[in-house]
């Protein structure tokens, strides 16, 4: 017990200087250069990374990162909101470029990096009033030497912002997770085996975990800070347990409690996926962006060629479909050319993905993406990334890969989908315009201990306004039908 003690209070001291780093040095160093000629010299106080919070981003187009830094805290705001500084990045790192004054908090949606420039700089709008759909935002545009002070005696703009919406929770220290998704493996105590998939984003991260004999998703939340990361287990709206995880010298380690104090285990765990982003902005603002898993290791590496050439490929033939549109109207508009600025500047291409299911030698990844190309709504759905390593190759996993061709697999699967489909009221499996024999052939599918999991995107087993469907199909379903030497031969017992 008391080894236990001295191992949680070193874990927390760590931790605890861990915290204090700043996420960009660099950036910390000209925040307090600048603040400290403002102030008076060297008398001046020096700013702590929890005392910001800061995004980069080339503001500028000259392939450099810049900064926005937002002051927290009392001694930086009042009723009328925050201080924010803009630092221009260079070869010899930081420089002040612009001061502004009323940045709203809470933060959320109260700052956009626009997709629109002023004298080369990228305009940021600024919240100025209400939230949610009624916010009212200021444009705020560069003059040549800097950004307008005050957005409050600005007017509001007429139409909602077009891209990305930053600064919105944490601070600027250093954290234990890098932004975006992250996947791991892991034991409870001495023998229980989960996974768990996680997203951070400036000190705020969600996710959830699963127990390999189960593989139901529990629920996640907390925060990262430092090296430590601290979890809350969710049950509907109950706090039921807490993990806590410290990263040092590569390693993960923890610990599980349950809210009540009756149960305690230690955490063990591997990081065996991090995120790749790639963004690229089109001359009449459109937007593409796809992010995939990067997984580590020799086992897991093996996969990552075929799953950034799927994902690449995706990326790469939006890119060309929106630039080819855009050009096109470019030329029929050569005498309004901000008709095609109208047009395609807030067209938009977004995939994401999750690690639903990771082994040495089968992994499974459910890509989502959503597409705007005008109108009334986008367009989204899900879409498979599941890969086996077989006789030293990597192969992608089929439907008809995993179920024995002898037995009447399409038969139970069509009937199951069905069923549950109707539970669910899809209109059109309902109604009968889709049958089982349609629901059988698809090859839309991921999979984790839980089952395979089936997914039908808008319009395909219902109209748009009911959505997107997911359906898992439980191997005490499946077990029956499954091939013995398929890649999911592992739960055909």
């Amino acid at each position: 017990m008391r080894g236990n003690f001295i191992f949680f209070m070193l874990l927390s001291v760590v931790s605890v200087k861990a915290a204090m780093l700043p996420e960009h040095p660099e950036l910390h160093a000209a925040l307090n250069g600048y603040l400290q000629v403002r102030d008076g010299g060297a008398d001046s106080k020096a700013v702590a990374a929890t005392s910001y919070r800061s995004h980069l981003a080339d503001l500028n187009g000259d392939g450099r990162q810049d900064a926005l830094v937002l002051m927290l805290g009392r001694a930086w705001g009042g009723t009328g909101g925050q201080t924010m500084f803009i630092f221009k990045g260079g070869a010899e790192g930081f420089q002040f470029v612009s001061r502004m004054r009323c940045v709203s908090l809470p933060m959320p949606g109260s700052v956009c990096v626009t997709n629109e420039r002023s004298e080369g700089w990228r305009d940021l709008a600024i919240r100025v009033s209400g939230g949610g759909a009624k916010a009212k935002f200021v444009r705020m545009c560069f003059d040549g030497q800097r950004y307008p002070l005050n957005p409050t005696v600005l007017a509001p703009m007429e139409n909602w912002p077009h891209g990305e919406f930053v600064l919105t929770s944490g601070d600027a220290t250093a954290k234990a997770l890098k932004a975006g998704r992250t996947h791991f493996t892991g034991l409870l105590g001495r023998s229980t085996r989960f996974q768990m998939g996680l997203k951070h984003q400036m000190g705020k991260v969600t996710g959830a975990y699963f127990y390999d004999k189960y593989g139901t998703p529990i629920p996640l939340e907390g925060e990262a800070s430092g090296s430590a990361v601290s979890l809350r287990e969710v049950s509907g709206e109950k706090v039921v347990a807490t993990i806590s995880l410290s990263h040092e010298d590569n390693r993960w380690i923890g610990a599980w409690k349950s809210t009540d104090g009756r149960k305690a285990f230690p955490l063990r765990l591997q990081l065996v996926a991090t995120e790749l982003k790639r963004h690229q902005t089109g001359r009449q603002g459109w937007n593409v962006r796809t992010a995939f898993p990067q997984f580590t290791g020799i086992a897991g590496g093996r996969f990552n060629a075929v799953v950034a050439a799927g994902f690449i490929r995706r990326f790469q033939e939006s890119c060309d479909e929106f630039e080819k549109n855009s050009a096109e109207l470019a030329r029929d508009s050569k005498d309004t050319p901000q008709l095609a600025e109208l047009s395609f500047g807030n067209w938009a291409c977004d995939d994401s993905a999750v690690v639903c299911f990771f082994a040495p030698d089968l992994i499974s990844i459910r890509g989502s993406t959503y597409e705007y190309t005008g109108g009334a709504h986008g367009n989204y759905g899900d879409f498979p990334m599941n890969y086996w390593w077989r006789n030293g190759t990597v192969t992608r996993v089929k439907v008809t890969d995993i179920f024995d061709a002898a037995k009447p697999w399409r038969t139970l699967l069509g009937r199951h989908l069905r069923r549950e489909l109707i539970r669910k009221e899809a209109h059109y499996v309902v109604e009968g315009s889709v049958k089982e024999a349609d629901l059988a052939k698809c090859e839309n599918f991921t999979f984790s201990p839980a089952g395979a999991e089936f997914h039908f995107p808008p319009y395909e087993v219902g109209p748009y306004a009911q959505g997107a469907f997911r359906v898992t199909v439980p191997f005490k379903v499946l077990q029956p039908i499954l091939r013995r030497d398929g890649p999911l031969a592992r739960w055909a017992k």
